[in-house]
């Protein structure tokens, strides 16, 4: 018989301990950053008290939560798409202190919106990748705006900048900042969803409102 190698191909939950490595590796990195967090509106101040739902480009989300102080992200729930990979990811943000909900617009969208509302009602603000799963790149898909309005709070566009990135070849262009270079954690000012206001409307100001604070 053939040794057995270790692959994570069958394997529908990283070990914690492997989750715990990635997690400090991921952290220590982060801290080689020259990192500031641009919030003129506030928001980060009032988070305690004042929960709103973030969306932000799926390319960007990678290192924005080993990124961001921990007072902000206990404060935050993100959705994580119900795959494989999704619950490797999931095992690692909760060591970061977020709570994570499992679900994307394409597998288990209903009932994952419905525990990003209850989240919400209990205080916490919900982190939304807008062009996620599959995209396309830069597009902004219904979920937060409808979020957003069923629950009554503001609408915040979120992105992460690195001034020197690496780029890899899949369908977002996923950016991994380089080691020391400058980092931004950047808001945008909050938008309010009127119960009148059509959702493709709602999409494209926010759209506009992410691309105006992105920059590639």
């Amino acid at each position: 018989m053939g040794r057995k190698i270790f692959t994570f191909k069958n394997k529908r939950h990283m070990p914690k301990w492997l989750a715990y490595i990635l997690a400090v590796f991921l952290k220590i990195y982060s801290w080689t950053f020259r990192m500031r967090i641009v919030d003129p509106s506030g928001v980060f101040e009032h988070l305690d008290t004042t929960p709103v739902v973030f969306s932000i480009w799926h390319n960007r989300i990678l290192f924005v939560v080993p990124m961001a102080p921990r007072k902000i992200l206990e404060h935050c729930s993100v959705m994580i798409s119900a795959s494989r990979d999704g619950e490797y990811i999931s095992t690692l943000v909760r060591l970061f202190g977020l709570q994570s909900v499992r679900g994307s617009s394409s597998r288990g969208g209903a009932r994952a919106l419905l525990e990003l509302e209850q989240s919400l009602e209990q205080g916490f603000s919900p982190i939304l990748t807008v062009d996620g799963p599959r995209g396309p790149r830069y597009t902004v898909h219904s979920g937060a705006v409808v979020l957003a309005r069923g629950k009554g709070v503001p609408l915040v566009p979120a992105v992460v900048n690195a001034r020197h990135f690496w780029q890899l070849k899949s369908w977002d262009k996923m950016q991994i900042p380089w080691p020391f270079t400058r980092v931004e954690i950047v808001l945008g000012a909050p938008l309010t969803i009127s119960p009148e206001e059509e959702n493709e409307a709602a999409n494209t100001r926010l759209k506009e409102a992410l691309l105006a604070i992105t920059k590639d």
